[in-house]
């Protein structure tokens, strides 16, 4: 079965493992010639980035490109064409046709983003460690995230039967979920409030995530942002007539790295095995043709 599925896609297999290894020799020759720093601009010359930002962004959307366009067609391209209705045919489960889908594609897949993420980390990787583009690079969260992306992925064509309908909703569902994990996983991991006298106390320090800064009011409770009080950051008698005794700030130091680290690729794992729990009740009722 496992070979089935490799010479059904072996097409876009070997197209996602292609670019992998086309942006990881691109990441050598760029170090070697020391050409990393250079300014990289559209061909419109509206956007200019340095190429180590342009490969650090293809290494953050690369998983939910894979879900969209690798893991989406594994099950639909057959569904969509019938071709399942032979495949099954062949004394194959439902399930075991499912998981080589899984196993190839999630090989081929995991295999490429991991590795062109750790070429990217050991080469271009200049960001601050909380940068979206580093995060992305770093530890396990590559292997998390493509695990997550592919198995929505799969799960998507399966229950869509259409290979572009699947597609598109996988990538738009991959970068919700992106988005909502990054977010929950803040929570996961409180930052650390630090307040300080006016008029520029509870500064934050190097290497420190910077969530948010205001002011603390005399009260007690913040005051998210420095508008609106019609006073200067240094005028503290204005602002103490405003009703404020000082500021604030809300940080992840630098001690909060893996800690974060950690609770994203929980998240991923977690979503990831939920969507193949899903995929594999889904197989339990025939798929008809």
């Amino acid at each position: 079965m496992t070979w089935g599925v490799w010479r059904t896609h072996r097409g876009a297999l070997l197209v996602t493992a292609g670019l992998g290894v086309a942006l990881c020799l691109a990441l050598v020759v760029l170090a070697a010639v020391d050409a990393l720093d250079t300014v990289a601009r559209d061909p419109f010359g509206v956007i200019e980035n340095r190429v180590s930002d342009v490969t650090g962004y293809l290494v953050l959307a690369a998983p939910a490109l894979v879900g969209a366009f690798l893991g989406a067609p594994l099950l639909a391209g057959d569904l969509e064409r019938g071709t399942h209705v032979l495949l099954l045919t062949q004394s194959v489960s439902r399930r075991r046709w499912a998981g080589s889908a899984l196993l190839v594609g999630g090989g081929v897949a995991v295999t490429t983003v991991v590795t062109a993420a750790a070429v990217y980390a050991g080469l271009a990787a200049t960001e601050p460690w909380h940068d979206a583009r580093t995060v992305a690079a770093t530890g396990l969260v590559p292997l998390a995230r493509t695990l997550s992306a592919l198995t929505i992925g799969v799960l998507t064509g399966l229950l869509l039967r259409r290979v572009l309908a699947a597609s598109v909703l996988t990538l738009a569902t991959v970068v919700v979920t992106e988005v909502a994990i990054t977010a929950l996983r803040g929570h996961l991991v409180a930052p650390r409030l630090r307040t300080g006298p006016l008029p520029l106390g509870g500064s934050s320090g190097a290497g420190e995530q910077r969530l948010d800064s205001g002011y603390t009011l005399t009260g007690g409770g913040l005051r998210s942002g420095a508008s609106g009080t019609g006073c200067t950051q240094d005028d503290v008698a204005c602002l103490r007539a405003a009703g404020i005794d000082g500021n604030y700030v809300l940080v992840h130091p630098a001690t909060d790295r893996w800690p974060l680290h950690w609770a994203e690729v929980a998240l991923h794992l977690v979503l990831a095995a939920g969507a193949a729990a899903w995929l594999f009740a889904r197989l339990r009722r025939p798929l008809g043709r």
